[in-house]
C-alpha cells in the first residue's frame, strides 16, 4: 500500500428498484444491511500489524466498527446515466481506506435512471480475491425474489485484541510453520519450471513469457498517481460464446485477442509502435477450493504471464495466437505449482516487500515485475439475484492498478451480461470512453470475421448448380456489374 498505488478493489450492485413496495426507502436499505453483518464478518475485521514486522499482519476485530461510518448516501448527478455514473465511480475509487479501520466502504448511489440504486463498495484486496467475491454474494443475495430476510442475530461482541506479546509469540509459532510448509512447494515449482524450459529448448518450443525479461516499452507502465478512470460496457453474453465457439477458441482466448486488438490501437494513437512484439499481460488464476470447503476469506489466487499478440494486424492470426498463449501459460501453470506468488509472498517478510516497493518507485514503474498490463476474466452467477424486492440488475467487480502497471481490464460476466470494465490511472486514460471504443471495434471484427466464414462454408457445401445458356450463370444485379446476394 502506497501513496497513490492503494490496493481496494470496486465492487459495483446495480439494483432494480421497481418491486418494492412503497418505493425506495434508504433507511429500510440500511436495516436490511444491519441484518446481513454476521454474513460477512470480516467487513468488522481490521488489519493489525505485527511488532517489528517480522510477519504479515493479522485480522483483529474491530471494537469501535459503526456501519454508519462504512455505509454512505450520495447522489448521483444528472442526468444519471453510465457516463455520469462511471464519472463518480472514478471519484469513489480515488478514495483512500483509512488502515486503522475495517477496510471497506459503501457508497449508497441515488438518482440513477430506470428506477436504479447502486451500492459501490471499495473493499482492500486482502479481504477477498475475485472468485471469492462471487461466492461472498450468495451469502447476501438470493436466487428467488422477495425471500425472507436474515434472523436477526444476537448483539455482537468484538473479541478482545491481542496485545504486543502475544502479536510477536503468535508470529514467532507461526514463521517456522509457513516457511516449513511453503519452501518445499517453492522449490519443486522452481525444479519443475527450469525441467520445462529444457524441454521447451530441446524441442524448439516456445518459451512461456517472463515479466521481467520480456516486458517491453509500452504506455502503461507508469508510476501511478491518485487519480482514477474507471468506466465499464456490457455485451451480450450469448453474442460472445457463439463467436468463441464458431472459431472453435474459449471465451477468454477471444477476450485476449480482442484486448490485443484494443490495446494495438492504443499504442499507435500514443506513439507506440506494436509491431516490435506482444505484451507481457499479468493474468490472475484463481486456485480456489471448491465451494463446499471455501470459507471465502483471503487471497487464493496466483499470477502467471501471456504473450498478448498486439504486435499482429490481422485479427485472424491474433485469435490463433492469443489460443496459443493461453495453452502456453496453462502448462507453466501446471509446471509451476508451488512456485507461484501466492506462496513466494507467503514467506516474504514485510520488509523485504517495502524493499521491493522501492526498487518499483525508483525504476519509476520500468521495473516489469507486473508485466505491461493487468487482463482479467472472472465467470460471475449465471442466474439473477435479490434482496428482498430488489432484483441485481447487474454485477461488476474490479481488481486494482499499481506502480508499474498503470492498466487493468477486467471481464465480469452476469447473468447472461458480458461488462468489460476498465480502470486506469487518469493521466494515462483521460477518456475511458476512447478505449471502450476500441474494444468494440474488436469485437466487432470477430463478428465480421464469423459470419464470413460461415458464408464461406455454407458455399462449399451447397450443392453446384448446372449452368443453363451462358458459361456464367450467376444472377447480376442491373447497372453493377456484381453477382447479386443472397
Amino acid at each position: 500500500e502506497q501513496s497513490g498505488a492503494v490496493m481496494h478493489t470496486l465492487k459495483i450492485s446495480i439494483m432494480d428498484t421497481s418491486d418494492i413496495p412503497g418505493g425506495w426507502n434508504y433507511e429500510l436499505f440500511r436495516k436490511s444491511v444491519a441484518n446481513r453483518q454476521h454474513l460477512l464478518p470480516m467487513f468488522r475485521w481490521k488489519a493489525l500489524k505485527v511488532p517489528l514486522g517480522l510477519h504479515h499482519p493479522v485480522w483483529v476485530d474491530d471494537p469501535d466498527f459503526d456501519l454508519d461510518y462504512h455505509l454512505r448516501r450520495i447522489a448521483c448527478p444528472a442526468p444519471g446515466d453510465r457516463k455520469a455514473f462511471c464519472e463518480l465511480v472514478s471519484e469513489v475509487y480515488a478514495w483512500p481506506l483509512d488502515m486503522s479501520k475495517p477496510l471497506w466502504l459503501c457508497w449508497v448511489v441515488e438518482g440513477l435512471q430506470d428506477n436504479e440504486v447502486a451500492l459501490v463498495t471499495l473493499v482492500h484486496h486482502a479481504y477477498t480475491d475475485g472468485s471469492g467475491a462471487a461466492r461472498l454474494l450468495h451469502r447476501i443475495y438470493s436466487l428467488s425474489q422477495n425471500a425472507a430476510e436474515p434472523e436477526m442475530q444476537m448483539a455482537w461482541v468484538p473479541e478482545k485484541t491481542p496485545g504486543r506479546l502475544t502479536l510477536l509469540a503468535h508470529a514467532l509459532i507461526d514463521l517456522p510453520r509457513t516457511w516449513m510448509t511453503s519452501l518445499p512447494k517453492i522449490r519443486q515449482g522452481i525444479a519443475n519450471v527450469r525441467a520445462m524450459k529444457k524441454k521447451y529448448r530441446e524441442s524448439g518450443r516456445e518459451l512461456p513469457p517472463s515479466a521481467l525479461n520480456d516486458t517491453r516499452d509500452s504506455p502503461f507502465n507508469i508510476m501511478v498517481g491518485r487519480g482514477r478512470t474507471f468506466v465499464f460496457d456490457t455485451l451480450a453474453l450469448e453474442d460472445i460464446r457463439a463467436i468463441s465457439k464458431g472459431f472453435g477458441v474459449t471465451i477468454n482466448d477471444l477476450f485476449v485477442a480482442a484486448t490485443a486488438g484494443a490495446y494495438r490501437k492504443f499504442m499507435q494513437t500514443r506513439g507506440y509502435d506494436p509491431d516490435t512484439g506482444p505484451l507481457v499481460a499479468a493474468i490472475p488464476v484463481s486456485k480456489r477450493p471448491p465451494p463446499e470447503l471455501d470459507d471465502m476469506i483471503g487471497n487464493m489466487t496466483s499470477t502467471d504471464y501471456l504473450a498478448m499478440p498486439v504486435h499482429l494486424a490481422d485479427p485472424a492470426a491474433r485469435l490463433k495466437a492469443a489460443a496459443h498463449a493461453g495453452n502456453v501459460m496453462k502448462e507453466h501453470l501446471v509446471a509451476a505449482e508451488g512456485a507461484d506468488l501466492s506462496n513466494i509472498v507467503e514467506i516474504t517478510p514485510p520488509i523485504l516487500i517495502r524493499l521491493l516497493d522501492w526498487i518499483v518507485k525508483h525504476k519509476e514503474g520500468k521495473f516489469g515485475i507486473w508485466g505491461n498490463a493487468a487482463i482479467s476474466n472472472v465467470p460471475g452467477p449465471r442466474e439473477p439475484l435479490y434482496m428482498g424486492a430488489m432484483k441485481l440488475k447487474n454485477w461488476i467487480s474490479m481488481g486494482m492498478i499499481a506502480h508499474g502497471l498503470g492498466l487493468n481490464t477486467t471481464v465480469w460476466s452476469y447473468a447472461g451480461q458480458f461488462n468489460i470494465c476498465i480502470l486506469a490511472d487518469k493521466k494515462l486514460l483521460p477518456d475511458g470512453w476512447e478505449l471502450v471504443g476500441y474494444f468494440r471495434e474488436a469485437f466487432a471484427e470477430y463478428q465480421q470475421l464469423l459470419e464470413q466464414k460461415q458464408q464461406q462454408e455454407a458455399a462449399a457445401t451447397a450443392p453446384s448448380t448446372p449452368a443453363s445458356g451462358t458459361a456464367d450463370a450467376r444472377t447480376v444485379a442491373p447497372g453493377t456489374g456484381c453477382p447479386r446476394p443472397r
